[in-house]
């Protein structure tokens, strides 16, 4: 009977054990996304605002995004072409008191192919241009706007981000080129 014990007693803790590694692996061996994003301002031939979204895997499995995008308020909803100014304005209202929100999409939703990510590091970053009258859906934190970005996998599994908006006085100058800017500034 004393063996039979030490046996039993030998089975509980090794199954308990196997039990909590594997409970650790499940929790660990995953893919862990940092999504960031960022509106900043590219001096080339003309400065010009541009949205970036940013993604790194920093977990043990690959993943696939499906969709990279942007919340918009539903004053930024798009009307489709083609429709007399009454018909726009009859489209625009029920579009907005539908949505709560309309997305802006820097990649996915026209039948692309999803971006594979590497664990352990994979990265990619999708930028896009943007003008000043594009709302997007914003929240205020400590006196500063920041609007809101997604990464969606194709598990349909949403990683969501925050990025600072620009204030109307921090928006270039529309059509100016760089050195016209330079010369301006000089004078």
């Amino acid at each position: 009977m004393k063996g039979e014990l030490w046996v039993a007693i030998y089975g509980a803790l090794t199954g308990t054990i196997a039990i909590a590694l594997q409970i650790r692996q499940w929790l660990v061996d995953r893919a862990r996304l940092k999504v960031e994003g960022a509106i900043s301002i590219v001096n080339t031939d003309k400065m010009r605002v541009v949205l970036s979204i940013s993604v790194v895997n920093n977990g043990c499995r690959p993943v696939n995004i499906r969709r990279v995008g942007a919340l918009l308020a539903k004053e930024s909803v798009t009307v489709p072409q083609g429709l007399s100014p009454q018909g726009r304005a009859e489209e625009l209202k029920k579009l907005q008191d539908l949505w709560e929100y309309s997305e802006l999409t820097l990649f996915g939703g026209r039948d692309e192919k999803p971006i594979y990510l590497d664990p352990d590091g994979g990265h990619h970053v999708w930028e896009s241009p943007i003008s000043k009258g594009l709302k997007f859906l914003s929240e205020s934190k400590e006196d500063e706007q920041t609007g809101r970005a997604f990464v969606e996998l194709t598990s349909g599994k949403k990683v969501f981000c925050t990025f600072l908006l620009l204030n109307d006085d921090q928006w270039p100058p529309l059509g100016v080129a760089q050195n016209q800017l330079a010369s301006k500034s000089a004078v």
